[in-house]
């Protein structure tokens, strides 16, 4: 017996207006078809919509979580996430197909707004290491960036408070 399964995902990840952005999830397989909507707004980076449409569910499993996905609107992007979205959709009695939909799409927006931070801070900010040098030292990689950079990296809501060296304290 040959089994023939077919699967895809994509997610793509718009920044709508300043501060707001427009996350779209879709996965499609043999058995199963979903769009999940997310529109996220800064600088809380809480969830303001969020819509699901099941396309195609040949088992019957995730149609009655359709009116669960609008229990994320009021969740925060960022850490405690997962508990959170696992705890509202998936576990007993939710779906987690569902549930790992939306967390790949919380990811991405994640992804979205630190990677090109990141890049601008080390071609912007950057210079090659010497470990000869004095000063303090922020390592980004290869590449030692300065103080206005680190700043940007530290203002980013997702690294803010995310490690020692961008607290507050």
């Amino acid at each position: 017996m040959i089994l023939d399964y077919q699967a895809n995902s994509l997610t793509t990840v718009e920044e709508i207006q300043s501060g707001c952005w427009r996350i779209i999830s879709s996965v499609n397989d043999d058995l199963f078809g979903a769009e999940l909507l997310l529109e996220v707004w800064a600088p809380a980076l809480d969830i303001r919509v969020a819509r699901l449409d099941i396309k195609r569910d040949d088992l019957g499993q995730n149609l009655p979580f359709v009116e669960q996905t609008e229990k994320l609107v009021g969740v925060r992007v960022g850490p405690g996430m997962t508990k959170i979205v696992r705890s509202l959709i998936g576990g007993e009695g939710g779906s987690n197909r569902i549930s790992e939909l939306v967390l790949e799409s919380m990811e991405m927006l994640i992804n979205a707004i630190t990677v090109p931070e990141l890049r601008k801070a080390n071609q912007a900010g950057g210079k090659t290491f010497r470990a000869s040098s004095d000063g303090p030292k922020i390592f980004l990689n290869d590449r030692v960036i300065g103080a206005e950079a680190a700043m940007v990296m530290a203002e980013n809501p997702r690294l803010k408070d995310s490690c020692v060296a961008f607290r507050d304290e």
